[in-house]
């Protein structure tokens, strides 16, 4: 998961609540089990001993001996509170920012300085993010450098991580006076039907931002290098995987990131549209996993590249979005109108306003969560199936290399065995590992004699 991505999710819950779930669906989309937090593990696990010892019996579910089932345990538990946590602290500063009048002193310095708006937008924006930042700050410490490190998953150093935490920062800066100094011309502009003209806004915007991520945003925190350049052989094996199915996929659309600079984790992702859709993959993970486990987790992301599933994404989030703009239209209006006066907020046109309007966006992307992971599970299932199908053929035993590496994912990011049914309904972005490896041991329709879904294969 892209470090910067906590900081871009304060401004997509100003503006673009749909990109904010695009890029999530987008990315991480190996990661072995389906919180949104993709997790890692110990230092003394030996994927490759373990897979080749499992070559002739891979396994049927997710098994974790007891230190393990007990370390996976409190590291998703430490997960899930700090997720709640995080929420009710961004609603709370929100909150403050507004009551206390912070967001309006904000605003008359902006305002002392230049009556011109986008003027205005260059000194609070900066002004307001970086306060949210500098009280987020410990706990996104504990987060995403002291827990990884207690667990053993983080590898990166204290002035790597500030310096990852000073760019999203910058990124979260300069999107930001762009985005909301947009929207506050379009709320006053036309102050009743806002929230559909900032959502048209918001389309290219979205689009900008996911065509863009690849090219400029994640460069800037790993290296990526052509995977033909350091695995010519394993590019030949997923050429010949594609064009067995029919398929293509540029071996200049395939890379490998250098994931082991900073984490010990295994994953995998598809990202970019159009000129920038990409499929990239861990040097982690080609280090834990040998190479018919690789092709499986490849066919998986290849899956959502054929597939087209951030494209679906896009269009799922941004119907989201617009009734999100809605709700947030009702919302903030009647409480600047009810509280406004008290609260130094002349109107929803007001710069004051914004705390009001990130209080509500924020709990109502928190509220529809649930709607977002489910329909995430069901395209990554979709792609573990399409893996499956695109492998049968190529790889030897399609089923058993995907359920090992599965259990190689899981054991290497500390994924929970059993989470609880609210668990899995409201953070889960993918389906539980045990039912995962289920589907992957028992799904073959070649073996049954009937024709595969997703793929035909010449």
């Amino acid at each position: 998961m892209a470090i910067w991505r906590g900081c871009v999710m304060v401004i997509c819950s100003v503006a673009l609540t749909s990109v904010i779930l695009i890029v999530a669906a987008g990315e991480g989309n190996a990661s072995a089990g389906g919180f949104a937090f993709v997790g890692q593990n110990s230092d003394s696990y030996n994927a490759t001993q373990s897979s080749a010892g499992q070559q002739e019996n891979p396994p049927t579910h997710y098994t974790l001996t007891p230190e393990q089932r007990a370390k996976a345990v409190a590291y998703a538990q430490a997960r899930y509170t700090i997720y709640f946590c995080g929420v009710a602290l961004s609603l709370g500063i929100y909150f403050l920012f507004w009551r206390a009048r912070i967001a309006q002193a904000f605003r008359n310095w902006a305002r002392s300085a230049s009556a011109r708006p986008f003027v205005q937008s260059v000194i609070f924006v900066p002004l307001f993010f970086a306060a949210v930042a500098v009280i987020e700050l410990p706990l996104d410490y504990y987060s995403g450098f002291v827990i990884e490190h207690r667990f053993g998953i983080s590898t990166q150093s204290l002035a790597s991580w500030l310096a990852d935490w000073a760019k999203g920062l910058g990124i979260t800066l300069v999107a930001g006076i762009f985005i909301v100094w947009i929207l506050y011309a379009v709320i006053r502009r036309s102050p009743r039907r806002w929230w559909f003209y900032f959502w048209l806004v918001t389309l290219p915007l979205a689009l900008g931002l996911i065509l863009i991520e690849p090219l400029v945003i994640d460069p800037l925190f790993f290296k990526f290098t052509p995977l033909v350049k350091t695995q010519p052989a394993l590019v030949e094996r997923i050429e010949a995987m594609l064009h067995h199915a029919g398929l293509e996929i540029p071996p200049s659309r395939i890379f490998e990131m250098n994931a082991s600079a900073k984490t010990k984790a295994l994953n995998a992702y598809v990202n970019g549209i159009g000129a920038s859709k990409r499929v990239v993959v861990w040097d982690t993970t080609l280090r834990k996993l040998d190479e018919d486990e690789t092709l499986l987790v490849l066919g998986h992301e290849t899956g959502h590249y054929v597939l087209g599933h951030v494209a679906k994404g896009f269009v799922i989030f941004e119907l989201g979005a617009l009734v999100a703009f809605w709700i947030g239209f009702l919302l903030v209006g009647r409480i600047v109108k009810r509280w406004g006066p008290k609260t130094g907020v002349e109107g929803a046109g007001d710069l004051a306003s914004f705390p009001v309007l990130l209080l509500v966006l924020t709990a109502l992307s928190f509220l529809s969560s649930p709607i977002y992971c489910g329909f995430s599970r069901h395209v990554e299932h979709q792609a573990d199936q399409f893996g499956l199908e695109v492998a049968y053929g190529v790889v030897h035993d399609p089923n058993a290399a995907e359920a090992r590496s599965l259990q190689i994912l899981g054991e290497e990011d500390l994924e929970e065995p059993a989470p609880s049914p609210f668990i899995k309904f409201w953070l889960y972005t993918h389906p539980p590992l045990d039912e995962r490896i289920h589907f992957a041991v028992t799904y073959k329709p070649w073996a049954e004699g009937k024709p595969m879904e997703l793929v035909r294969p010449r």
